[in-house]
């Protein structure tokens, strides 16, 4: 069975079991899920994709406007859907309402231009969240990419740079390769230590820099920082640094098949706490699952949703002035992690609260 049709057909038995006869995705995400990797994007800054795959009990279709369905059927990977076009002047409510005639009130939508009800929240876990052996294999070559072109620009970053130069090129890197930048955040100097979400600005280098790259290819996105340091680094830094690592050996230590999310990012909490920055947690989210979204939700300490096999997770602790931060797979409950950095990419070595050794990368040094 090819990865669309096992996917065609978990929708299906979804469907069934919420008694509907069709869904209708019209998210980049979700098209790209269903499609094993079709991107229907024109405006890249937007999750809407232009064009839509529905699937009911007996079919599957491609449905897009006249000007989207022939670049469609030609370049994407959508040979198990029967093409359904309909004039540009149309909205894609209408030729989706017309498609379910009186079925309408029994199909569901995972985005408002459908006209649609609203797609059920259990999908993404029931459905989207385990991944297929072709995905996990996608993600691998984008977390490669991704750790590539971080490292690239890390490298070479000058002082007096700015981050919107630095913005760029890890735009360029990334885009070059065919990987969208979901997410590029970039800090220097002082606002490493003010903002956990620095959006680049014209800020220029002096002394330090945290890169951040959420990369998105065949609509997986693979997440990760890296931080340098043009220097000897001060002491309290490389301090904090280690108590971070230290924090994410506990979520990743925890983060096993079958454990509630919410205490996962409990035993990441105590180690915060052990580590003497028991407030740093509430500063920012410290992330959970990744796929098709930067994350699938950001866990809480009440979250009850269990870890799964085959499932992605990106956690993100910080510590004020510093972060650490990694793409990992979970496959037959082993973790790969999938962006990790080069052999020549510094590294430190810290010890989870149960005595696993975790090797991670440290403060580049430039």
């Amino acid at each position: 069975m090819t990865e669309t049709a096992e996917k065609i057909a978990r929708v299906r038995a979804w469907l069934k079991s919420h008694g509907l006869d069709g869904v209708v995705f019209a998210t980049r995400a979700n098209v790209a899920w269903l499609s094993g990797g079709a991107d229907f994007h024109i405006v890249s800054q937007t999750g809407e994709a232009f064009g839509a795959l529905v699937v009911t009990l007996r079919q599957a279709y491609l449905v897009a406007n006249n000007i989207e369905i022939g670049r469609l059927t030609a370049e994407e990977p959508v040979s198990a859907f029967t093409p359904k076009p309909f004039p540009w002047i149309q909205p894609l409510d209408e030729a989706i309402a017309k498609m379910a005639g009186d079925k309408k009130k029994l199909w569901v939508g995972d985005h408002g231009q459908t006209g649609l009800k609203s797609l059920p929240e259990d999908f993404v876990y029931a459905c989207r969240v385990r991944l297929a052996e072709a995905e996990i294999r996608r993600y691998k070559a984008l977390g490669r990419d991704c750790a590539l072109v971080i490292e690239t620009v890390a490298r070479q970053l000058n002082l007096g740079d700015s981050e919107h130069q630095a913005e760029a090129d890890l735009a360029r890197h990334l885009l070059a390769r065919g990987i969208q930048p979901h997410v590029l955040l970039v800090a220097f100097d002082q606002r490493v230590v003010k903002y956990r979400h620095p959006t680049p600005v014209q800020n220029h280098l002096k002394k330090m820099g945290m890169l951040v790259v959420c990369g998105q290819r065949h609509g997986l996105i693979a997440s990760l920082t890296r931080l340098i340091h043009f220097g000897t680094i001060p002491q309290d830094l490389l301090a904090r640094h280690e108590a971070v690592c230290r924090v994410e050996a506990a979520l990743w230590e925890s983060t096993t098949v079958g454990t509630p999310y919410g205490k996962v990012l409990q035993a990441g909490i105590a180690q915060y706490k052990k580590e003497g920055f028991a407030k740093e947690w509430e500063l920012h989210h410290q992330g959970g699952p990744t796929g098709y979204a930067g994350r699938d939700f950001c866990v809480v300490p009440d979250e009850k949703r269990q870890v799964l096999d085959r499932q992605a997770v990106a956690w993100n602790p910080s510590i004020t002035g510093t972060k650490t931060e990694d793409t990992f797979v979970l496959e037959d409950g082993k973790r790969t992690v999938v962006t990790a950095c080069s052999p020549v990419w510094p590294t430190v070595g810290v010890v989870s609260p149960a005595g696993e050794k975790f090797v991670r990368p440290a403060i580049l040094v430039r």
